[in-house]
């Protein structure tokens, strides 16, 4: 592993496994410890390293490849990208986010630009919630926390442990590493992706490609851990996956210029969009192996994709499926005329126990721990509802593993539309699908501990878009029917966001 130092950052010289940070004075500069691994270095050295940065609350980035960095993942991470870089942020319960940088001064750029948390163990704590003493020398909890984010309900979480346990004092070194530890094994979050005017990363065959369409999208996860309030072996993860952002500009967009039209003339439209997600568990089938990646998929025809290798027949499904999976929450909703329900927030209600011990460490000094056993549940929700102007949603119910959510234009509607209003030009004002469409999407599942203890689970995302071009208000150009002389071929293309999820042993 090679230490590399720049201006804007503190770094660590580490010799043996132990970390220190060496600070360099610049004021406006984030302090990162950031750590570039290869093939070459000890694993268990390694994660020896980055297991000490982080309970000492030190911001940390890993460089390398997605192989080497796989390597490394320490035990206490449940979540694991698949990129080159991953930023650990300990400053709020356990932030793990990945990126794929282009160099190495993209990456400094983007670390320069991360919104890091605030350790708030530094500060006085007032106390916010209900904590009774127990004789043992624990506490009683019970308080909810309201997220919009499922970054927000780890740090919600992590602040009204810490304001129970520490009342209005500062925690001393050795309860900030015990908190810490015990507080990263009930949750954690972080970016699965963050795509900026990113290009297709791929073309769906047979279709053809296109410059145009981009993916401007940052989503978030957090995986929640719950306890049985009386047999505290019975345990479960909910894992929340939400897309972010607000306003014009986010989601599935194209290049300026490139807005959908309509040509009275031919009476075609033209480059409108069609959009979907899926997302779900298991390892995803190689484009080699399906012939339209994904299958089944392109407007106007819809249906299962067979990508998700965890829905094929039992004898071929592969070993890396989690057990009993439950499907909690799929938002959006279908659209009914027009409109369709979102979500806005997630409550979580909180309650059980955590118990203060102080034993003998290796080194026979006394060390401090915590023992959390709380019930986690997820309560009510906050929800509106959104337009959808001449755009149908629709989502599958028959698949185990995903869900998959489409984004489909009303093609007659928007014939209608284009004749009431005498319409000619860009269609940007009739429908997000002729200019950006945000797909304000999020999803959660249940998992058991039981069955799924110990085991490690790639969990996908795969966003598509496809450029139309219709005519007669009805017919969209496919790879099923012959082409029409002097109309573009139809394009589609896609992106997808991947990472690795380990539950514990128990």
């Amino acid at each position: 592993m090679r230490n590399r130092c720049a201006p804007w950052m503190v770094l660590c010289a580490l010799p043996a496994w132990q970390a220190h940070a060496i600070s360099v004075e610049q004021i406006d500069a984030p302090h990162v410890v950031l750590l570039t691994v290869d093939e070459t270095d000890d694993t268990a050295s390694v994660r020896r390293r980055i297991r000490a940065l982080v309970d000492e609350g030190h911001r940390t980035a890993l460089t390398g490849t997605p192989a080497a960095l796989a390597r490394v993942q320490p035990a206490f991470a449940r979540v694991w990208p698949t990129t080159n870089t991953i930023v650990l942020d300990p400053g709020v319960s356990l932030g793990i986010s990945g990126f794929d940088a282009e160099d190495e001064s993209a990456r400094r750029h983007t670390l320069q630009q991360w919104p890091w948390s605030h350790d708030f163990l530094d500060d006085p704590l007032p106390l916010e919630v209900r904590a009774l003493p127990t004789p043992e020398g624990g506490r009683h909890v019970e308080f909810s926390v309201m997220a919009e984010s499922p970054s927000e309900v780890c740090r919600g979480f992590s602040r009204q442990m810490a304001a129970t346990l520490f009342d209005d004092s500062v925690p001393t070194p050795e309860q900030r590493r015990a908190f810490r530890r015990e507080v990263r094994r009930w949750c954690q979050y972080g970016n699965l992706s963050a795509h900026t005017a990113e290009p297709a990363q791929f073309t769906i065959e047979p279709f053809a490609s296109t410059p145009d369409l981009l993916l401007t999208l940052v989503s978030e996860w957090a995986l929640v851990r719950s306890e049985d309030p009386i047999d505290g072996r019975k345990a479960s993860y909910l894992f929340w996956f939400k897309t972010m952002g607000e306003g014009a500009g986010t989601g599935f967009g194209r290049r300026h210029g490139t807005d959908a039209w309509y040509d009275p003339v031919t009476g075609a439209i033209y480059g409108l969009m069609d959009v979907a997600l899926h997302s779900g568990w298991g390892p995803i089938e190689g484009r080699d192996v399906v012939t339209a990646w994904p299958l089944n998929s392109s407007f106007p025809h819809t249906g299962n994709v067979h990508v998700f290798r965890c829905d094929a027949p039992e004898a071929f499904r592969p070993l890396d499926c989690p057990a009993a999976l439950l499907l909690r929450k799929l938002f959006p909703g279908d659209s009914v005329d027009d409109r369709v329900n979102t979500s806005v927030g997630e409550s979580f209600t909180i309650g059980g126990d955590a118990k203060i011990s102080r034993s003998a460490g290796n080194d026979g000094k006394a060390a401090t721990s915590f023992a959390f056993g709380l019930n986690m549940a997820r309560a009510t929700t906050r929800g509106n509802q959104v337009d959808l102007s001449l755009v149908h949603a629709r989502s599958n119910a028959d698949t185990r593993f995903y869900r998959s959510t489409w984004f489909l234009p009303d093609i007659p509607a928007i014939q209608r539309w284009t004749e009431a209003q005498n319409h000619t030009g860009s269609l940007a004002k009739a429908t997000g699908l002729a200019a950006t469409l945000n797909p304000r999407y999020e999803v959660i599942w249940e998992m058991p501990l039981a069955g799924n203890a110990g085991r490690t689970i790639p969990y996908h995302t795969v966003y598509e878009a496809g450029w139309n071009v219709c005519i007669n208000g009805t017919h969209c150009l496919d790879y099923r029917r012959p082409p029409i002389a002097g109309l573009p071929r139809k394009a589609r293309v896609g992106w997808s966001d991947s990472m690795v999820i380990n539950l514990p042993s128990r």
